[in-house]
């Protein structure tokens, strides 16, 4: 038995009958009659448009042995040009469709297609007969043809356009016969035209709804494997999205996103469930901003943070559609950037424990050396007398824990009068005062430096109560100042200034503070200064020096 489709297309329509009785009207019937049924049939079967129109003027041309015709289709408020065939272009023209009105009037009778396209009816052009409407056509007046006619495409009362055939050589086009089985041919292909474009609206829609389908499918499961918790609510503010990890996130069961008691609407979820704070504040925000685009860091009471981005959505045309949020849990990369943060801090400690700012300022953005000139700076050197017999008798642990109580003393001894302390060499400790910001009082600075110094160390003893005596030396001058070598830096001083103070310290006498000329002219009128005399000074001669007192 064949498909039900098949049987439907096998039998005959309305159409199809008046083809038959029109071939009964004449048992002497000049057309073949099995080609007129088969032309219905290949009509009635074609599904596609464009392939029923390109069908339709072949056989129609075929029966009435014309030779030329035009398909005429109505296109939106128009009417365009489907399919050409004529004599000076024998084969199927279908493409591209030209607009009716841009037809060039020696290619067509344009009066007398628009005549049947106004008047939904049939026109008949005979030469030896005339029609006055379209006497006057160009293209009828230039191309002189035998006849033609012009079928208007009808179905169910609306308008599908027009077959026009034309024909020099015989007179069967107008042949009663012929003119009725055309008809009936005509009225099968506006048939065949409706239910085409019927199935294509059909297929159209399945395959825009397969592809919305798809596309949703597509973005559900782009939603699933992304990392981020997904919530999107419409103009309406009714949930129309989310994701699993939405729900893990903020612990909400996926059931209530789906109650009918709530409707989905976004606003008594907020109002009648408990939402995590930061959920409600974020989503409240979002509202709330003018901004298309927000972003915010959610600290949680669970000590989580999530970092949270929302954004309108609108038409091309800028028609609010809703609005979208992501929110990723970020709480390990935020402990991740703190332990960084905290590991920078603790290096730039140490970097500046070893370095001035400025300086370490400098070396973190550039590895060269780097060194400066200094006019105007007083320099400080201390060393613990006897320190080579005394750490004998001590042990190694003991000789450090001296050393670093009563430089600990000096360092926050530097700390107070802003100086800057170079390093310390055994048990010598040099400070200078000065650089690497200048500053006018720097003798002042280093003097009383010097005098806290021997304050601080008359209160020290070993720890086998052995008292602690210091020399300090002092000059002031130029040096330069910087930073060498690419290993281990360190921020140190050069120049005459700086070996002159050594010397003033090494040659000095325990407990007591000796400085040069250099230093006495700058601070004499503000502090005791006793005139030593003059001293040999390795490389330099002899030269004034004075005792610094309280």
């Amino acid at each position: 038995m064949l498909p039900l489709r098949s049987q439907i297309n096998s039998l005959p329509s309305k159409s199809q009958m008046k083809l038959m009785s029109a071939t009964n009207i004449s048992s002497q019937s000049s057309f073949n009659l099995a080609a007129v049924l088969q032309a219905a049939l290949d009509i009635s079967r074609e599904l596609s448009v464009d392939r029923l129109i390109n069908l339709s003027l072949d056989v129609l041309l075929k029966l009435s042995q014309a030779q030329s015709g035009v398909v005429v289709l109505a296109d939106s408020e128009d009417f365009t040009i489907a399919a050409t065939i004529s004599e000076q272009s024998p084969n199927l023209e279908a493409a591209p469709r030209l607009p009716l009105d841009c037809a060039d009037h020696t290619s067509l009778p344009i009066s007398m297609v628009r005549y049947v396209l106004d008047t939904r009816t049939e026109a008949i052009w005979d030469k030896d007969n005339p029609e006055p409407h379209f006497s006057e056509d160009p293209y009828l007046l230039t191309h002189c043809p035998q006849s033609a006619l012009c079928i208007p495409l009808c179905e169910d009362g609306e308008l599908l356009g027009a077959i026009y055939l034309e024909e020099n050589y015989s007179e069967k086009l107008l042949q009663p016969e012929c003119l009725q089985i055309l008809r009936s041919l005509c009225q099968q292909v506006a048939i065949a035209i409706v239910r085409s474009r019927k199935l294509s609206n059909i297929a159209q829609r399945k395959e825009v709804e397969e592809a919305l389908q798809r596309s949703n499918s597509l973005l559900k499961s782009q939603r699933e494997a992304s990392i981020d918790g997904v919530l999107a609510v419409d103009e309406q503010g009714r949930i129309v999205s989310y994701n699993n990890r939405f729900c893990e996130l903020w612990q909400i069961p996926e059931s209530v996103l789906q109650s009918v008691e709530y409707g989905g609407l976004l606003s008594l979820l907020q109002h009648h469930l408990q939402l995590p704070q930061g959920l409600v504040e974020a989503l409240e925000n979002a509202y709330d901003s003018s901004e298309i685009y927000t972003q915010q860091e959610i600290n949680l009471a669970d000590r989580r943070v999530i970092d949270c981005y929302s954004g309108q959505v609108h038409s091309p045309e800028g028609k609010f559609y809703g609005m979208v949020w992501y929110f990723r849990d970020v709480t390990e990369r935020i402990h991740v950037q703190q332990e960084l943060q905290a590991e920078r801090d603790r290096s730039e400690s140490l970097l500046l424990n070893m370095l001035p700012a400025a300086i370490a300022k400098k070396l973190k953005h550039s590895r060269a050396s780097m060194a400066d000139g200094f006019e105007e700076v007083s320099v400080l050197f201390a060393d613990i007398v006897g320190f080579t017999e005394l750490s004998s008798s001590m042990s190694p642990t003991e000789v450090v824990g001296l050393l670093n109580r009563i430089f600990s003393i000096f360092d926050n001894l530097c700390d107070r009068h802003k100086l800057e302390k170079i390093k310390t060499i055994g048990d010598a400790y040099m400070v200078v005062s000065g650089l690497p910001q200048p500053r006018a009082d720097h003798a002042f600075a280093i003097a009383n430096m010097a005098l806290d110094m021997q304050e601080a160390i008359s209160h020290v003893k070993s720890y086998k109560g052995t008292q602690i005596s210091m020399r300090i030396g002092i000059n002031s001058g130029p040096v330069v100042a910087g930073v060498i070598g690419t290993k281990k830096f360190i921020y140190d001083l050069w120049g005459d200034t700086v070996n002159v103070a050594s010397r003033m310290e090494s040659l000095g006498i325990a407990d007591s503070i000796q400085i040069t000329e250099a230093t006495y002219v700058r601070i004499h009128d503000q502090f005791h200064c006793e005139q030593r005399g003059l001293i040999p000074v390795k490389g330099k001669g002899e030269m004034m020096t004075y005792w610094l007192s309280r």
